[in-house]
């Protein structure tokens, strides 16, 4: 059996079929429609009609505060056309045919979980570096979600408690990947517009001390979370993923920085076992599909 996989972003939006063993076996990616909630399921009819023969069910994967269970999407992440919205019912009574709809860090986090580099953990975290920071939190091997769908939403957390009213201070500015951008631009000189992530990574490669101190910083802040969660719940691992993820120097300063704060407890800590997300850019995607299958069974 075959299943068309969406997987939506805030500019574009990735597709797949895939069988259930999720093997690929056609991908590709269209602008996201965000003029109009109406517009938006448009977008997902058309892609449905492209592969009605083949496709058993469609699984999605959105940003957002989502109740996946209800099929329910209470916001959009930055489309903003999309509230309310009772996405699977919609589409079910549109095209007569199963679908399942999650939150799209929680789509990779369950990829990671269900066949990737958490796969036989009952605790564990998960961490998306992007534009913002997403995550989601296992514990005894179900996923947490809160009463208002807010766990493992780690964009929202406080990095200052001097500053807890300025939302520059929450962790989505202070440690999404724009961050490092500012903080290499604040230490070479160099404005933002000039630099991105690979450029970034190039230089610090190339051994540049300004910003391999810049990284240095920036993976101090993602070590303080890091700790923050492990003294929350105390996780067996957690994966760290997202575009900047496939760069072995963050998660070797991420370890190292971590090593470094748990030397500063007067009791002895355990330092947290840091990995890297296994599935990359086709997480969210393989995420959806493991949802869809899991729920439909």
């Amino acid at each position: 059996m075959k299943y068309l996989v969406i997987d939506i972003g805030g500019t574009f939006t990735k597709y797949a079929v895939m069988d259930e063993n999720a093997a690929f076996y056609e991908k590709g990616k269209i602008p996201t429609a965000k003029e109009s909630e109406e517009g938006f399921l448009h977008m997902i009819e058309e892609l449905y009609e492209r592969y009605r023969d083949d496709a058993e069910g469609i699984a999605i994967s959105a940003p957002g505060f989502i109740d996946g269970e209800r099929g329910f999407m209470r916001t959009a992440g930055s489309i903003f056309c999309v509230h309310d919205l009772d996405i699977v019912p919609v589409l079910e009574s549109r095209l007569n045919i199963p679908v399942t709809v999650e939150n799209d860090a929680r789509c990779a986090a369950v990829a990671e979980m269900d066949r990737g580099s958490l796969k036989g953990c009952a605790d564990a975290a998960v961490i998306i570096i992007g534009t913002a920071l997403g995550g989601t939190i296992f514990c005894g091997g179900r996923m947490l979600r809160g009463k208002d769908l807010f766990a493992g939403e780690f964009s929202y957390m406080l990095s200052d408690a001097d500053d807890a009213r300025n939302p520059k201070k929450l962790l989505a500015e202070t440690a999404g990947a724009p961050a490092l951008i500012r903080l290499a631009a604040e230490e070479t000189g160099i404005s933002e517009e000039e630099l991105d992530g690979e450029k970034v990574f190039g230089m610090a490669q190339n051994g540049d001390a300004r910003v391999l101190k810049a990284l240095r910083r920036y993976t101090r802040r993602i070590a303080a979370h890091i700790m923050n969660c492990q003294f929350m719940v105390n996780p067996e691992k957690i994966a760290v993923g997202g575009g900047i993820s496939v760069q072995p120097l963050l998660i070797q300063y991420i370890r190292e920085e971590l090593a470094e704060i748990c030397k500063c407890y007067p009791h002895a800590i355990p330092v947290p076992e840091v990995t890297v997300c296994q599935y990359y850019n086709d997480s969210n995607l393989i995420g959806a599909l493991c949802v869809h299958l899991s729920r439909r069974k």
